[in-house]
């Protein structure tokens, strides 16, 4: 039954052969495989690499290799999971140059059909794998000319990162997002070529026959590619009968609201907000585990580094507590957690007390660290490590302006919702962001609501242009100040990722400093625009403000909380916005004919893959979990995306990292 996939699955048939080749090898992966193979093993990848075998593992980062030589192998298996062909020429040639290997084998993730490999030396070979594999072999026997080299490039479609059984992120497009100006670049369109053919690779791999839907220019962009993949082609005409999955594209561009929204009843969203990423990952976050070890043992490890915890665990229930539990209920589970690990007497009121915090968590943690050796806690360490991630993320320091922009968040909406054309949000936030320093504000979480506000007005409201021309001002004099602010400080590890794009800049002058004030909050206010317009072209979703009656508070309803709504209502509703490839001659004359309208509702089949271009929330996988579970007749529901979002990602990504291009 397609609706019983396991995504698991998937990863393990590629994993096991990779580790197959591993065994006495010199192992080099890049990030986003490792983040593949960090959820896969569950926070093992490196002791998964080293018990099959290998000899040692290395960051697959030209930075590494300069004057790396590996000792006691001569054998390399490298994992890579870019379509950038610059990467096999200069840090692939900079791994063999600095070795004597006599063999490589070269794990790619990118199909030979979608690699496109120009070889530096002249081989009259066709295909991209056996170009790559000639150049590798005249490198190695350069390198070592008393030795014929064996080479070998084996396609392994790496590409999940499972977080929950029905929650998974791709870390190879982790950067992608939808243009504002829908036009695809070069660079995009090798990354949306490989996103086509490893999504083919998870079809083909479960025997899946799909019906391709999208929302969105970006996403129908993909989708046509992925309908006139030949080989998907191929796969769709093999498998005789009617489709068992329905896959939808989304563009995340479309609901950057939700994406930007702090006020959440998910605990995991709570957690991506406040902890740190973990190095190179776009998924998980970096727990400090300092608070559980002794004042000795704390001693100890302070030479050298303590490693940080993470969320990925083998225990699927304690991450699906954190998607989809309030938290409530996710401080009474785990205080009960607590209570089972611990040998201390505690009392029937404490055991059974519904009253329970933070703080009591924190406590009960200390008891169970003082009366057990490190060692033993050991066998308790993943729990462990996801209760300190809930008890970090609720006393973070960042709380207090959270709880603010929530409370901005929550006058916002209704102030848009009341007086729409003539609200007066755009003059209160202008004010807000010259007087952010004494109300504990940071400009990046203003630069978040703004996107949050121009998100949620779309085109349904309109700002005056004296509004705008306060906001314009109010922006270019705060960045000035930020300017030379990041001038005076000294750069350091914790600099945010707003004061690091203004320090790209390198303004040395005060001339320059307001030139280049001016010309980004310029910039950003032609991205707001742009963002308000991006539901422009819809029908149902244009609009995501609801307000029933006078007497009632406006409400927010997300893109993808309304489209789950639809698929899965009884009256199985037509869904206008939902654009169907069609996936023959005469299927294509017939949605023609119907003017765009779907012959196939999505919800006939046992499978939704609902994938996000751009990134999805944990609190929409909350909400999707709570919609879909109240019936089990309902299709299962995959939620998918680039990767897994906090509100200043949004802001890096759509915002910040245009300022300096």
């Amino acid at each position: 039954m397609s609706n019983s996939i396991d995504l698991q699955e998937f990863a393990s048939a590629c994993w096991k052969d990779i580790f197959s080749v591993a065994h006495g090898a010199a192992v080099y992966i890049d990030h986003a495989a490792a983040e593949c193979l960090h959820w896969f093993t569950r926070d093992k990848a490196y002791t998964a690499l080293i018990n099959a075998g290998a000899v040692s593992v290395h960051d697959l980062a030209m930075y590494n290799f300069r004057y790396v030589r590996v000792k006691g192998t001569k054998k390399a298996v490298i994992i890579y999971t870019s379509a950038d062909p610059i990467f096999y020429q200069r840090t692939l040639k900079m791994i063999i140059e600095k070795n004597t290997f006599e063999s490589c084998i070269i794990i790619c993730a990118v199909h030979y059909g979608i690699l496109n490999y120009a070889s530096i030396f002249p081989v009259e070979e066709e295909s991209s794998y056996n170009k790559l594999k000639e150049d590798v072999l005249n490198w190695m026997s350069t390198r070592n000319p008393a030795k014929e080299p064996h080479v070998d490039v084996i396609f392994r479609p790496v590409f999940t990162a499972c977080i929950d059984q029905d929650l998974f992120t791709t870390p190879p497009f982790g950067d992608m997002m939808p243009n504002f100006d829908e036009q695809i670049s070069q660079d995009q369109e090798i990354d949306l070529t490989f996103l086509v053919s490893s999504l083919h690779s998870l079809f083909t791999h479960f025997n899946l026959k799909e019906d391709i839907y999208s929302i969105g220019k970006f996403s129908e962009y993909i989708a046509e590619k992925l309908e006139n993949l030949p080989a998907a082609i191929d796969r769709r005409k093999r498998l005789f009968g009617p489709s068992n999955v329905s896959l939808i594209l989304l563009d995340r561009t479309l609901d950057l609201c939700k994406a930007t929204s702090q006020n959440t009843e998910c605990v995991l969203a709570r957690i991506l907000t406040t902890l740190p990423r973990l190095p190179h990952h776009y998924n998980d976050v970096a727990i400090n585990m300092a608070p559980i070890c002794a004042e000795t043992e704390l001693q100890e490890t302070q030479a050298s580094a303590l490693v940080p915890g993470c969320l990925a665990t083998d225990d699927p229930s304690l991450i699906k507590l954190l998607i989809s539990e309030k938290q409530k209920m996710v401080l009474l589970k785990f205080n009960q957690l607590l209570m089972d690990m611990t040998v201390l007497k505690v009392s029937p009121k404490a055991k059974f007390g519904t009253r329970i915090t933070v703080y009591t968590l924190e406590k009960l943690l200390h008891k169970l660290r003082d009366s057990e050796g490190i060692e033993s806690l050991t066998r308790f360490s993943k729990k462990i490590q996801i209760i300190m991630a809930v008890i970090q993320a609720l006393k973070s320091e960042k709380t207090p302006q959270l709880e603010l922009l929530i409370s901005l968040e929550k006058l916002i909406l209704q102030n848009l919702a009341v007086s729409r054309d003539s609200s007066s949000v755009l003059a209160q936030l202008s004010n807000i962001i010259k007087n952010r320093c004494t109300r504990g504000l940071d400009m990046e979480n203003l630069l978040i609501l703004l996107i949050h506000i121009f998100s949620l007005a779309g085109t349904e409201i309109n700002f005056s242009a004296q509004q705008e021309e306060h906001l314009n001002e109010a922006l270019k004099d705060a960045i000035y100040e930020d300017i030379k602010k990041c001038n005076e400080t000294t750069p350091g590890h914790e600099m945010s990722i707003y004061y690091q794009t203004l320090l790209l800049l390198g303004v040395t002058s005060d001339d320059k400093a307001k030139e280049d004030a001016e010309d980004i909050a310029q910039r950003i206010i032609d991205t707001l625009h742009a963002i308000a317009q991006q539901r422009a072209s819809l029908e149902n979703y244009r609009c995501l403000i609801t307000k029933p009656s006078a007497q009632e508070l406006a409400q927010y309803t997300g893109l993808l909380e309304c489209l789950i709504r639809d698929l899965l209502h009884p009256n199985r509703p037509e869904i206008p916005d939902l654009q169907q490839k069609a996936s023959s001659f005469m299927s294509t004359g017939f949605n023609l004919f119907r003017k765009g309208k779907t012959k196939r509702h999505p919800g006939d089949n046992p499978l939704i893959i609902i994938y996000v271009v751009g990134g999805v929330t944990a609190d929409e996988a909350r909400i999707i979990n709570d919609i879909s579970s109240r019936n089990i007749n309902n299709p299962r529901i995959i939620l998918a995306g680039s990767r897994l979002l906090n509100p200043l990602n949004v802001t890096d990504k759509v915002l910040l990292s245009t300022l300096t291009s």
